[in-house]
Parts: structure tokens; C-alpha cells; sequence
């Protein structure tokens, strides 16, 4: 089928009617230079003889005396009842593979670290099943709602976030989380970067220490030092981030940053007795403290630890959470809890979550669905998260240990049984069509050596060959 004609390109053929050279030289000169960088493409089909006439104010016959030329030259082709398009191979193709000599290529940017949609690879740290995403509910909200034509579906909404949205997570996190707030506290965000940096725009200044836990995720650190603060790296434990370690290191630290029920990347479940530490520990000191629980609905084991939020008297706790991990990544829709004391002095600009992604999570959430979702979500995530490490231990125990089998989330931390550079190790793996991430990339100054692997996006009967080839990618790096 061959591409449509390309008719903005007119946008950019400007005729020098006062030059020297001729308009059929200039128009032939356009498309040549066209083809060499790449604007127009081979294979594309060039608008008529008639229409470049009548688009560039020139008679008929100079519009087909060019397109003969281009035609004799190489740069286009006829096709009978078909028209014209751009030949395959350009004359300046040709005059290189006759020379011999090699084209000069630009080595591609790398983005394996950034590219997402790496993500979609089996074994995909922290992605949910979007292979179950309700789209028939989904499309059916969204129906509803472009059908009623609301207004502020396609115009600027609430900078805080639409308040039936808003009024939906605070009925939520009061019934799932213990969490006493209303709609007036919470701000609909836009991913965890975003929320991260607005929370410490209301409270942080330039030169302030921040806790951070030790191994991370790389923006934890990154988004404290982009604002000017000094993120101090506290280490994590198997009941989490250490408080003592913390006191000791940074003991006027204005800020921590902890993921209580889920720690990325370890697994960790910050302990009761931690999270009083650190409750006490922001009301004696007049600390704040982000409570971030990005996938913390996901637990597999039961009596979950109450929040962090809930333990603070003096309410000197933010908590995060995200409405894209239940369903999908690509919502983009994170919120934050903020304390009450601080509701009347935010700053606030225009959200980041599109209005009508607001309003169809709000019908979807008020209607039930995604509470119950998220409790077929837990069902299926518990049985992939059991076969791959049934997978892990079958196939991989000779190059890589579980030391911890998470309690909540949708990944699991590996270390080497070998001195194997991890993070050359992932790029192997990517080539070789699975996505796992280097675990010691998330420490601050060198650290264990591991992976960190997923299982909540990967389908049950893919699970047993994605191990098996990261089980050959493994071998086959130990013995190189």
C-alpha cells in the first residue's frame, strides 16, 4: 500500500522568483536535498504534476518538466494509473555502493535505561498486568462521559485534581489504608518523579539533608539533589530503612524518604517499631517525612502495618500513592496526601493528569471496579510471583539467591552467586528479549551485585522460557 502523498512539504518549498536560477532548478534542488536528509522517504508517493502547479504558482509544463527530470535522474519512478513516488535507492545511493566505500552512520542514542517501553518485555520490573486491563469497563466509562460532553473533560480542571476523583481515593484510603483524610488534602499528580519534586517544593530549602534509604530507586536521589538538597544514602535492613544509622549520620536531617510497605528495590516491609521511630522522630525534630507506597496495595501476606501517616500525631507525614499501578503505567496518575496544616498555603499550577483520564478513574473507582480489580490483581499476581520463583530456584539457583521473598509489590530482588558485572548483565538480557534491572545501580556508592526481577506483567505460561533465558543469558555471562 503505498504512503499518501505529502502535501505539507509545500510548507517548506519557498521559490526565489528574483533568483538567478531557474524555478524548475530550484524545485528540482528542493526535492533532491529532500530525499538525501530524509524528508521525503522511499517509497512515498509525491503529489501530482497538477497540484505542484497549482501549490507553487507555476505553469504545467515546468511542473512536469520536473518531475521528468527527477525521474531521469533516479529520485522518482512512474507507476502506470498510480502516479509518482520516490524510488527505492537514490542516485547518491547508487554512486556509494559502486565506490565501495562505507555510509557514514551516527551511533543511535542509548536508551536502555530510559526507553519504557523496554517494559513490556517478560520479567519487567514493578509492571502491572496490562495484559488484564479492563478495557471493555474502561471503554465504557469513557463512552459515558464523552457522550455528556462535560466541559472540563477537555478544558484546564481543578489544578489540585477533579474533586469527584479526589473524594474517591480519600473514601479509599480510609477503608483500605486506615488513612483519615478528605478531598481538600489530596493533589492528583503526575508519576512518581513529579510528585516527589512537588512535595518537596512545599517544605524543603536549598541545603537541606534528606534521609534516603540505600539501595533506591536512582530519581529518590537525583529529584532531592535537582532541588539543592544534600540526600544523605541511610542503609536498609531486612525491617527496612535503619532510624538509629539515620540519627547517627544525619541527626538534623529536615526530611525522609521511606517506602514502608514495598522497599524498592529489596522487597524490605519497614517494621512497626521503625515507623514509630520515625513518627517520633519528625515530631520531636519538626521533620517531614514522605511516606511513598507507589505499589503498596499489593501485599500477599495479611495484617498489613498500619501507615506511617496514621502513627503521626503532629501530622508531619505526605503520602504517596498511584492510581497507574493498579491498572496501568501509562495513566500516569499518581496522588498525594498532603497534611492538613498545609491545605490552605500550596502551591499549585495545572495538573499533568489529561481531565478525562481524571474523570473515567473517578466513575471507575466510585462504581467498584477497581477495588475490584485490584483484588483479582492480588489472586494473579501471588500465583506469578510463586511460579517464578518456582522458575528461579529450578532454573537459575546456581547463578543467582532470593535472599528475601517480598511481602507486597511486583518484583523480586536476586543477588549473584558470581562476580558478574550486573549492569552489563541487564543490557544482555535486554538483547535477548527479557527486561531485568541492575541491582546495584540503585545503591548510591557501589553496592550488591543482583537483579531486580518482575513478574506481575509477565504471563504465567511465558514465565518458565523467560527464565530460561535469562538461566542462559546467566551462564553464558559466567563463562565468558
Amino acid at each position: 500500500m503505498p504512503q499518501s502523498a505529502v502535501h505539507p512539504l509545500w510548507g517548506s518549498l519557498s521559490l526565489d522568483r528574483q533568483s538567478q536560477i531557474s524555478l524548475q532548478d530550484q524545485i528540482v534542488g528542493f526535492f533532491r536535498n529532500a530525499i538525501a536528509d530524509g524528508r521525503i522517504r522511499s517509497g512515498q508517493q509525491v503529489p501530482s504534476s497538477r497540484q505542484l502547479a497549482a501549490e507553487c504558482g507555476i505553469s504545467r509544463t515546468t511542473a512536469v518538466e520536473v518531475y521528468q527530470r527527477l525521474v531521469a535522474e533516479g529520485y522518482f519512478l512512474t507507476r502506470p494509473s498510480a502516479g509518482v513516488f520516490v524510488a527505492d535507492t537514490s542516485p547518491e545511493q547508487f554512486a556509494l555502493a559502486a565506490s565501495g566505500a562505507s555510509p557514514q552512520t551516527v551511533d543511535p542514542p542509548d536508551f536502555t535505561r530510559i526507553d519504557m517501553r523496554n517494559y513490556l518485555l517478560p520479567l519487567a520490573p514493578g509492571m502491572p498486568a496490562i495484559d488484564r486491563f479492563p478495557w471493555t469497563t474502561w471503554g465504557r466509562l469513557t463512552s459515558q462521559i464523552c457522550q455528556e460532553r462535560p466541559l472540563n473533560a477537555v478544558g484546564y480542571g481543578d489544578p489540585q485534581g477533579e474533586l469527584s476523583l479526589r473524594e474517591t481515593i480519600a473514601h479509599y484510603l480510609g477503608t483500605a489504608r486506615g488513612i483519615l483524610c478528605d478531598a481538600s488534602q489530596i493533589i492528583v499528580t503526575a508519576g512518581s518523579e513529579l510528585t516527589l519534586e512537588y512535595m518537596l517544593g512545599q517544605v524543603a530549602n536549598a541545603g537541606d539533608s534528606v534521609w534516603v534509604e540505600d539501595p533506591c530507586g536512582a530519581y529518590m536521589r537525583y529529584v532531592p539533589r535537582k532541588a539543592g538538597l544534600v540526600p544523605v544514602p541511610i542503609p536498609v535492613d531486612q525491617d527496612g530503612l535503619d532510624v538509629d544509622q539515620a540519627l547517627r549520620k544525619a541527626p538534623g536531617a529536615k526530611l525522609a524518604i521511606v517506602s514502608p510497605t514495598h522497599q524498592y528495590p529489596t522487597g524490605a516491609t519497614l517494621s512497626l517499631a521503625r515507623r514509630q521511630a520515625l513518627a517520633e522522630w519528625s515530631e520531636a525534630s519538626g521533620a517531614w517525612i514522605l511516606e511513598s507506597e507507589i505499589d503498596g496495595d499489593y501485599r500477599f501476606v495479611p495484617r498489613p502495618v498500619a501507615p506511617i501517616y496514621a502513627l503521626s500525631r503532629a501530622q508531619r507525614v505526605f503520602y504517596c500513592g498511584s492510581l497507574s499501578k493498579p491498572l496501568a503505567p501509562g495513566l500516569r496518575a499518581n496522588y498525594l496526601v498532603v497534611p492538613r496544616q498545609l491545605t490552605g498555603r500550596l502551591s499549585l499550577t495545572t495538573t499533568l493528569v489529561p481531565m478525562l483520564t481524571q474523570l473515567v478513574l473517578a466513575r471507575f473507582n466510585s462504581a467498584g471496579h477497581l477495588a475490584l480489580h485490584m483484588r483479582r490483581m492480588r489472586t494473579l499476581y501471588a500465583r506469578r510471583r510463586t511460579i517464578l520463583l518456582e522458575e528461579l530456584r529450578a532454573q537459575t539457583a546456581e547463578y543467582l539467591t532470593v535472599p528475601r521473598v517480598p511481602e507486597g509489590g511486583l518484583r523480586v530482588a536476586a543477588t549473584l552467586r558470581h562476580e558478574i558485572d550486573d549492569v552489563r548483565l541487564a543490557r544482555r538480557c535486554l538483547a535477548a528479549g527479557i527486561k531485568v534491572d541492575a541491582l546495584s545501580s540503585c545503591y548510591a556508592s557501589g553496592g550488591q551485585s543482583g537483579l531486580i526481577i518482575g513478574f506481575a506483567s509477565t504471563q504465567e505460561r511465558l514465565i518458565p522460557a523467560a527464565v530460561a533465558t535469562l538461566a542462559d543469558v546467566l551462564r553464558r555471562a559466567r563463562d565468558s
